[in-house]
């Protein structure tokens, strides 16, 4: 039996087992379960968290210590989890204009629209699934970011020749 989708373990494995690359959270997020991940792969992982002192095994399993709490905390939790099935409609259009002096907020807007299975159009131009969870479009007000944004519904595609 595979991990539940969406419960804090998936999160937890998910996020930890990335290695902080957003494709690879990305994909782990949208799987329905971990059930398919190497158990030698998964091995590695735990044993190089318990290195760590994030997780720790105990009689009824491996549990995530305090330390790890705090790590997941301080590196996860700004990322939003994906509310949109593989096979959401596209219907928004995400532009954004946020200056080079606030790089770590444009950098955080960026892979959040990956992890939101979003297609990137030009560089500040993502098209993708909508709408928007009101946890991200606060997650813009708190980093003083959502006056540098732009989000549009699109109604109809036309290809224009």
């Amino acid at each position: 039996m595979g991990i539940r989708q969406n419960s804090i373990t998936h999160f937890i494995l998910a996020f930890l087992m990335s290695g902080r690359n957003t494709a690879t959270y990305k994909k782990l997020m949208q799987a329905e379960s971990l059930a398919d991940i190497d158990e030698g792969s998964l091995g590695t992982t735990l044993s190089r968290l318990h290195k760590k002192q994030y997780v720790s095994k105990g009689a009824v399993g491996w549990s995530i210590t305090n330390r790890g709490r705090r790590e997941i905390a301080r590196m996860g939790s700004q990322y939003i989890t994906c509310p949109f099935g593989i096979h959401a409609v596209k219907n928004t259009l995400v532009a954004f204009d946020i200056p080079e002096n606030n790089r770590k907020a444009r950098s955080w807007l960026r892979n959040q629209l990956k992890i939101f299975n979003y297609s990137i159009l030009q560089q500040s131009l993502w098209f993708g699934p909508g709408p928007l969870p009101l946890d991200f479009l606060h997650r813009l007000r708190d980093l003083g970011i959502a006056d540098m944004i732009r989000i549009f519904t699109v109604k109809k595609k036309e290809i224009v020749k």
